[in-house]
């Protein structure tokens, strides 16, 4: 559910700072669909000022526009970007449509437990040996107790970043660029995808070295996951609810259009329709 509290407050921002400009803002924000992650963006309640707009904003909207030219069947009408690496998937048909920085994490541990365990002894005769043996021991003991703690600590798994470069999304897949190598992903090489978080991918394949288990962190995982179900999961739930985005997302968003002067008065219908219908 959108909050019109939160609207309201935004709305006379907007009154004000509009100065007599206003642009048929009305009452209450279309109610989005959304998900929750946990948490909830802007979750400031005593703050009059409207949310920031970012570079992760900017990303989400053109995310939102390639779905909804992807839901029409029109992806090929939009624009690509060109990249220093040669497309392997569609031929001339196959064109990058966005592409920016990435964070892979692997959920791995670093070791499998085992330690040395040390035993050695010291003989000692004369004033003072029974201390300094039962020191020595005492010592070793405390170290071995070290050592164990630290191989069962390096045991547990968990995510893990591994890799880190520029993502440039497809229409046939993703590529991740990184400063060794381009590392290529059709889509039908990845059985899953979920988004976990805002800008979480996480993803399950195969690859030629086996099985991956990834989260992709990226201000484009969200175009991503569109893509990917479109192709290979349609009835993804999120893909089908529109609940990829992120939660009150389209609330910022129908705000900040309003308030731009460069988008038209147009453009957040056009965004939400092509989203919902």
């Amino acid at each position: 559910m959108v909050d019109q509290g939160k609207f309201a407050t935004w709305r006379k921002f907007w009154d004000r700072a509009s100065n007599g400009r206003r642009r048929n803002l009305p009452d209450t924000c279309p109610a989005p669909t959304a998900i929750r992650y946990g948490g909830k963006m802007g979750n400031r309640t005593d703050d009059p000022e409207p949310e920031a707009w970012t570079v992760r904003d900017a990303a989400l909207w053109k995310t939102a526009e390639l779905a909804a030219a992807v839901f029409k069947n029109k992806l090929n009408a939009q624009p690509t970007v060109a990249v220093p690496f040669a497309l392997r998937f569609g031929g001339a048909d196959e064109g990058i449509y966005a592409h920016g920085s990435f964070r892979l994490l692997e959920f791995r541990a670093n070791g499998d437990g085992s330690y040395t365990h040390k035993s050695s002894f010291v003989a000692a005769t004369g004033r003072g040996a029974i201390p300094l043996m039962v020191g020595f021991a005492a010592t070793q003991a405390i170290g071995n107790a070290s050592r164990r703690n630290r191989a069962a600590a390096l045991a547990q798994q968990r995510w893990q970043p591994i890799d880190q470069g520029t993502v440039a999304v497809s229409n046939y897949g993703f590529y991740m660029h990184t400063p060794m190598t381009v590392n290529p992903w059709q889509w039908g090489s990845i059985s899953l995808a979920e988004l976990t978080g805002p800008g979480q991918l996480r993803i399950q394949g195969q690859s030629d070295r086996g099985p991956i288990n990834w989260i992709l962190e990226s201000d484009w995982a969200e175009l991503i996951f569109v893509f990917w179900a479109s192709v290979c999961n349609p009835t993804s739930p999120q893909f089908v609810t529109r609940t990829w985005l992120p939660q009150d997302w389209l609330t910022k968003a129908f705000i900040w259009s309003k308030s731009n002067p460069a988008v038209p008065d147009s453009g957040f219908k056009a965004l939400y329709d092509g989203l919902h219908n």
